[in-house]
């Protein structure tokens, strides 16, 4: 599933883009707020990282990780010093009003694949 096409689904809002994953085709996705569970359980770099952990321990837990897609629920806000960090890193953050369960149920729903652990 394309960037596009989840930013679509979710009613989501673009805050940085990686251009190198614009046309990416991302085929799982891990929702979690304890970057430890991540950290764990994430072996995948095809996959996006839906959270509501908004600080900078998420992007340094993606940055690990080689996920470059993250997926911020509930509306919450980014502070500048997390956008410019995902700048560095060329990271794609997007935002939504829904919640986590939402977010993952949607995906899942039109075809991105859960993570297994």
């Amino acid at each position: 599933m394309k960037v596009s096409k989840i930013v679509e689904l979710i009613d989501g809002k673009i805050i940085t883009q990686n251009p190198d994953n614009h046309d990416k085709e991302y085929l799982k996705a891990f929702a979690c707020d304890l970057m430890s569970d991540c950290l764990a359980f994430v072996d995948d770099d095809n996959c996006i990282l839906i959270t509501g952990l908004i600080n900078e321990q998420a992007l340094r837990t993606a940055e690990i990780l080689d996920i470059d897609c993250i997926v911020f629920a509930r509306g919450k806000k980014l502070h500048d010093n997390m956008v410019n960090l995902a700048k560095i890193n060329r990271m794609t953050l997007i935002t939504t009003q829904y919640t986590l369960f939402e977010v993952s149920g949607i995906l899942y729903q039109t075809g991105l694949k859960a993570l297994k652990i």
